[in-house]
């Protein structure tokens, strides 16, 4: 089990979460306040990218896909499947993302979590100040060990991600 803080960054025109795991970045997600920009995520290794129209109406089957960067290959996609629930999708795997108030639950019905990411608005420690604003905004509890890389990255920055 360990314990991951993302940290929400601002400033003018631009927002993104840091996250950090015993005081060490190991990725963060970043995008424009502008409509339609680009989100982009990086660390463990991955390089990505999504978009999403704004306009998009949201009903059931509806998906934000999230690419990699070299490539421009689909790595996974978030598919809205009912009010509060998602699923993420790529290649073999396959996780359900349910949102609980100020909460976020990853794994599936019936099974133990892999994850649980909840907001905070405190915590003990504070990455040094840099060119933007930084505030605590999750906590991520991963309970599974064997969790990859990506699909840590795809948990972290499923906040920033998911509509409606």
């Amino acid at each position: 089990m360990k314990t991951i803080f993302s940290y929400r960054l601002s400033a003018t025109g631009v927002w993104g979460y840091g996250f950090y795991e015993s005081e060490r970045e190991i990725g963060s997600v970043s995008g424009s306040t502008s409509p339609n920009a680009p989100v982009r995520i990086s660390g463990n290794a991955v390089e990505w990218y999504s978009t999403f129209q704004i306009d998009t109406i949201v009903v059931p089957g509806v998906s934000r896909k999230v690419k990699d960067n070299r490539t421009g290959g689909e790595v996974y996609r978030i598919v809205y499947c009912e009010p509060g629930f998602y699923r993420l999708m790529g290649g073999n795997v396959s996780l359900l993302a349910e949102k609980r108030k100020d909460a976020y639950l990853f794994g599936e019905q019936g099974m133990p979590a892999v994850a649980l990411t909840e907001r905070i608005s405190e915590a003990e420690w504070m990455p040094e100040p840099g060119r933007m604003e930084a505030e605590p905004w999750f906590r991520t509890t991963v309970y599974e060990d064997s969790l990859s890389g990506s699909m840590l990255m795809a948990i972290l920055s499923f906040p920033a991600l998911w509509f409606y």
